[in-house]
């Protein structure tokens, strides 16, 4: 029987009367579509590929409109069929376009009709067929056939890309369409589907009506639909199918009636002339406001955070402008917390945060950039685990200073390791938020970190951050052999004392790639991540073997965290040092009165602090202790047992760690923990100190340089040798512009020991309820100064007080003369303010002496660069200048002293010592007899000279015999000033100043009062008082400073201020001269030939008076000092006529070539003690080689 090859099953078609091929020209009619057989029925599952077999290039949009056609019919089916999921795929890319419709997610290109025909039909034939029109061409009609009927208006329609996958287009049958490939595309490209704002996955194989989907999307599509309904085909699948849903639902969809389209945006494409989405001309799609979004979520959110601080709103773009960031939900991956997440969905305990979404904060990452987790495009802040814990741990090599330092542990535990809390924390709590919330769990095994973060909903009080780091993963755990110190460690708070904090911070890194990095943050800065430091300093000290680098970060302000950074093995690493500073919250009260005695060799500095109550306490010297502390290390002080000084908590090598070499490093560079002679201190820093810096080879000119390439030279006395050191000690910085005035790095290395005094000057006051604004400040200077030296001295003052103080007000540029400050302080020490005295201070390159006639009221002083470096120096070198060298006879007699008695054990001192005496250190003489004076009990330094060598304790005499020489002669030449009024020789005389503890190796103090009357007898008629007396402090160099300080609070100061200063000018009593004072220049003086001739002889004589007399010669006979004779002789010549070859003469020929170096310079002291500055050298270098 034949059959009829059809593809409906219409029963009212017979099979008869129809032979081949039977013609028609209307097609299937009537209602027998409906009887063709849907093969794809209950094959959802197929959907993303139906139609890909039908012969048009847009048969996909075709086959969406059919598909709404179906639907309509079925809008709540039993089994959803093919179409209804294609009706799903289209609402979901409407749904993806409404909510993130200008998220960077999604992209687009326009398809021009004219531009792409007229482009194919442009194409020439091919050359291997040019009578074929191209293929191309072909392609082009087959298009423009296929745009007829419905597309025939079609000019343009958007392809739409979901990162970088193309998902579908625009259509003007149902807005919009999916692309057949997309799934596979999706995968290849190892995309995650995009979700919608309630979290639910697009694009499945599932039919989701648009009653189940999201109220703002139905209540949009109702509004685009009532709105541009006419500019869709009227017959098309969609037009029906809203229609329906609208207009004749059964089932009533959910529509915000207040809304209308002006309550969303159009979408941009960010094409050119083409900026809006838009189906068809006229007809544009819509994505939801951001701001809505923002607003829905914080407000119905249970996760939203509470913050106790509102930095995060700060957040800028890279333009500068604010984002105006709301509060952001805490999420953590998978947390099983129930509550509303986003609309009416709660959160989803399987939700993992991808670290996608997790744009890094502190690295520019911006907050409102945010999507959240788990549904997709829904762009609101929120943060996560990782970006208030770190991933990685780092381990220091020392115990944290839990004291000074917060580290999260209870109770402040021991812990090593950096605090893990990123920085980004502090843009939303405070540190106290941080210690009630964090909990660091350490173990043997792992450390646990937990921090809860408080958030608003009903039920749900926190969230928790929780990290595990497994200590036995190396790549979890990184040690880092790096050091802090911070100096000072206080904060002050008072708006108008901010300038204040000013802070030098140490970071000593031990790693071997160099590229550990601090950088420092207010709270506030943090956001924007506003670091207080820009850049890595340079290294002062480069690493060196086990010798850590060491980097200096100058942070002008007040900061609250320090981020430490580094990479290893392309891996970064990072952590917090919160300091927890002393606040200084209060304006301080007490008022301050600090004198500095900036000596040759030594400065000390003493203070008062003004008493109320009307007693009158002695000055202390400038003391740091644990009351106090100025500098602070990041490691924990040892605290265990075996301690009984202070010092030793911050020095003893278990509070190192492994780290031990950070110990030397801050001796050297930086500041100690203690400075102060207190016996329970116990630290080998007090004042006086070494007047000397510690300097960077290769120092030049230019910015900032204390600490990163020049500091105080606290160490000086505990050097030791260190291999592939590039640091160098200079001392004698009270006279560098005279001595070496060409160098043109002087003022820098004198203005940062003048800076560090004031710094430890500044801390000392605010940290013990000091007023900074009521601190005096006062400095001293000899008289010998010339005037263009203190001046350039007080410019550095002045800077350093500008640098430290922010003002020069409370700095006294005047000095207070070196002669005249002692005497206030030797009152309290037994001289009686109404008798004669005379104080003598001897520093290291000057000694000055004032003379108090009480009973005349008169007062003069003089200064002199005569003093202790001239008897522990190495003479002068050719241009007059200290040389340097190392055969003074007091070292060369100590050397041959150490070599005869070896020590069977090195010590600390002993390689300080050798450090001296390397050439490569360019220490002098006077650096090395410091050192040996200082740990004497350990060198034997002065049983060396009085043991082994006797005979040169003559220079010791000769030195103190021409200042009571020059002291008679000064008196007698004021008598005769004043027209013959007597003048007593003193009643007391005292000595101060560091440089006349060599007075102790002269004897007793009887012994001293001895001598001293021989030689009064030996060089005047007059007579010495019944009752003199010589007084010696304990402290000598202290006093001086000491009495600045009483000076410049007494009230009766003003009677002293005319005292005279003058100088006898050296010459013999019997050759006068008529120089004045400050007046003569030197060119003036030097033309006199008979007044340089006549000195020498006066040094001659002064020799014969004190060498020659029986009555001396048989005291210094008593001290093992015989054949005085010689001396004379080796000094003066044999002939006693004072050639010009004595060592008298070529010593002054010496001696006065840097007072003649500038001719236009006035007179200020004495030519008599020129003739002895080299020749005591000489003397002492002649004992120690050719007598026994």
């Amino acid at each position: 029987m034949p059959h009829i090859l059809r593809i409906d099953n219409d029963p009212n078609v017979v099979e008869q009367n129809h032979l081949g091929w039977t013609g028609g020209t209307v097609g299937l009619v009537g209602n027998r579509i409906e009887h063709i057989s849907d093969t794809l029925l209950n094959q959802a599952g197929m959907a993303a590929k139906a139609g890909t077999s039908i012969p048009s290039p847009f048969a996909r949009l075709y086959l969406f409109d059919a598909a709404f056609r179906l639907v309509m019919n079925d809008l709540r089916p039993a089994q959803p069929t093919m179409y209804h999921v294609l009706v799903s795929h289209c609402l979901d890319l409407l749904e993806l376009l409404f909510q993130a419709g200008g998220s960077p997610d999604l992209t687009y290109r326009v398809w021009n009709r004219a531009d792409r025909l007229g482009a194919l039909n442009q194409k020439a034939p091919l050359p291997n067929a040019p009578n074929r029109r191209h293929p191309h061409r072909v392609l082009a009609k087959a298009l423009e056939l296929d745009m007829r009927h419905d597309l025939a208006n079609l000019q343009t329609f958007t392809l739409i890309y979901y990162k970088g996958a193309l998902l579908g287009g625009t259509s003007p049958l149902t807005l919009v369409f999916t692309s057949p490939n997309w799934e596979q595309e999706r995968q290849n490209k190892f995309l995650d589907p995009p979700k919608s704002s309630t979290g639910r996955t697009l694009f499945q194989q599932e039919y989701v009506p648009l009653e189940n989907r999201d109220r703002s999307f139905v209540t949009y599509l109702s509004r685009l639909f009532e709105q541009y309904k006419n500019l869709l085909p009227e017959n098309s699948g969609l037009t029906k199918f809203l229609d329906k849903l609208f207009r004749d639902n059964p089932y009533p969809l959910p529509v915000d009636a207040g809304k209308t389209l002006n309550d969303f945006n159009p979408i941009s494409t960010n094409i050119e002339g083409f900026s809006t989405l838009q189906v068809v001309t006229g007809l544009p799609l819509y994505s939801v406001r951001a701001d809505d979004v923002l607003r829905e979520v914080e407000s119905n959110s249970d996760f939203v955070m509470l913050p106790t601080v509102g930095y995060y709103k700060e957040e800028t773009n890279k333009n500068g402008v604010k984002t105006n960031v709301r509060p952001p939900l805490a999420l953590a991956s998978r947390m099983d917390v129930r509550g509303r997440y986003v609309k009416n969905t709660d959160w989803d305990s399987r939700t993992v945060i991808p670290s996608s979404l997790l744009n890094d904060l502190g690295a520019g990452g911006l907050l409102a950039d945010r999507r959240l987790p788990g549904v997709d495009n829904v762009q609101y802040p929120f943060v996560s685990t990782d970006d208030f814990l770190e991933d990685f741990l780092i381990r220091m090599p020392f115990k944290i200073n839990s004291e000074r330092f917060f580290t999260g542990t209870l109770n402040r535990a021991d812990c090593d390791f950096l605090l893990p809390v990123r920085k980004e924390y502090f843009n939303f709590f405070t540190l106290d938020d941080l210690r009630t919330n964090l909990t660091l769990d350490i173990g043997d095994q792992r450390v646990t970190a937990v921090l809860k973060v408080p958030v608003r909903g009903q039920g749900i009080r926190f969230v928790e951050f929780r990290k595990t780091y497994e200590l036995n993963e190396p790549e979890k755990v990184l040690d880092l052999p790096v050091g802090m110190g911070f100096f000072p460690f206080y904060r002050m708070t008072l708006p108008d004392q901010q300038a204040l904090n000013q802070y030098t911070v140490l970071l000593a890194d031990g790693t071997t790639s160099q590229a550990t990095q601090a950088n420092f943050y207010r709270f506030p800065d943090v956001v924007n991540r506003h670091a207080l430091t820009s850049g890595k300093p340079q290294p002062r000290s480069p690493k060196v073997g086990e010798r850590p680098a060491s980097y200096y970060y100058k942070v002008n302000g007040a900061f609250d965290l320090v981020e430490i950074q580094l990479a290893n093995n392309d891996i970064p690493y990072r952590g917090v040092v919160v300091p927890e500073f002393t606040i200084v919250s209060t304006r301080g009260y007490e008022e301050f009165t600090f004198a500095i005695d900036f000596g040759t060799s030594n400065t000390h500095v003493a203070y008062l602090v003004r008493d109320q109550g009307g007693s009158k306490p002695d000055p202390e010297p400038l003391t740091v202790t644990e009351d106090d502390l100025q500098m602070v290390l990041l490691n924990k002080p040892y605290s265990g047992p075996g301690i009984s000084k202070d010092y030793d908590r911050y020095s003893v090598r278990s509070s190192f760690g492994s780290f031990e070499q950070l110990e030397p490093l801050v001796r050297r560079e930086f500041v100690p923990p203690l400075i102060g002679r207190n016996a329970r201190l116990g630290t080998p820093f007090a004042f006086p100190l070494r007047t000397t810096i510690y300097e960077r080879e290769g120092l030049t000119q230019g910015g900032d340089y204390l600490f990163s390439k020049l500091n105080l030279g606290f160490n000086i006395d505990l050097e030791q040798v260190t291999v592939g050191d590039n640091n160098r000690y200079v001392s004698t910085l009270k006279w560098l512009f005279e001595n070496k005035p060409n160098d043109t790095l002087n003022d820098l290395r004198v203005r940062a020991f003048f800076e560090t005094l004031l710094l430890l000057i500044r801390h000392k006051v605010i940290q013990n309820k000091g007023d900074v604004a009521l601190t005096k400040i006062v400095w001293l200077a000899p008289s010998s100064m010339t005037r263009r030296t203190r001046n350039r001295l007080t410019a550095e003052w002045n800077k350093a007080m500008q640098e430290v103080f922010g003002t020069t007000s409370y700095f006294q540029d005047e000095p207070i003369l070196e002669s005249l400050a002692p005497y206030f302080y030797l009152q309290r020490q037994g001289v009686l303010p109404t008798a004669n005295a005379v104080n003598v201070d001897i520093g290291g390159g000057t000694s000055d002496l004032m003379f108090f006639a009480q009973g005349q009221r008169r007062y003069f002083n003089t200064s002199f660069r005569f003093a202790a470096n001239d008897i522990w120096g190495g003479g002068l070198d050719e241009t007059g200048a200290p040389s340097g060298r190392m055969d003074n006879g007091f070292v060369s007699n100590f050397l041959t002293y150490r070599s005869n008695n070896p020590s069977s054990q090195k010590t600390g001192a002993d390689q300080t010592l050798d450090a001296f005496l390397d050439p490569k250190r360019r220490m002098s003489p006077e650096d090395v007899v410091s050192l040996l004076f200082k740990y004497d009990d350990h060198f034997q330094f002065t049983k060396a000279i009085q043991n082994q060598q006797p005979a040169l304790l003559i220079v010791l005499y000769l030195h103190y015999a021409s200042i009571i020489y020059h002291l008679v002669q000064l008196i007698e030449a004021q008598e005769k000033q004043e027209a013959g009024v007597p003048l007593d020789l003193p009643r007391f005389l005292t000595f101060t100043g560091r440089g006349s503890q060599y007075l102790n190796l002269l004897g007793t103090r009887g012994d001293l009062v001895d001598y001293t009357k021989r030689l009064f007898a030996a060089y005047t008629t007059k007579q010495v008082p019944a009752n003199f007396q010589i007084l010696l402090t304990d402290n000598p160099k202290e006093t001086t400073a000491n009495g600045a300080v009483l000076y410049q609070t007494a009230t009766d100061r003003d009677q002293y201020r005319g005292n005279q200063t003058t100088a006898y000018w050296g010459n013999e009593p019997t050759h006068p001269v008529t120089f004045t004072y400050n007046e003569t220049t030197v060119d003036a003086a030097g033309s006199e030939n008979d007044f340089h001739d006549s000195v020498v002889r006066n040094v001659r004589d002064f020799l014969e008076k004190t060498l020659k007399n029986s009555s001396v010669s048989a005291f210094l006979g008593d001290f093992g000092i015989r054949r005085t004779q010689d001396y004379y002789n080796f000094l003066v010549g044999s002939d006693e006529t004072v050639t010009r070859s004595s060592v008298l003469h070529d010593s002054y020929m010496l001696a006065k070539l840097p007072i003649e170096r500038d001719t236009d310079a006035r007179l200020s002291e004495t030519f008599f003690f020129l003739p002895l500055k080299n020749a005591l050298y000489e003397l002492s270098k002649y004992i120690a080689k050719n007598q026994s």
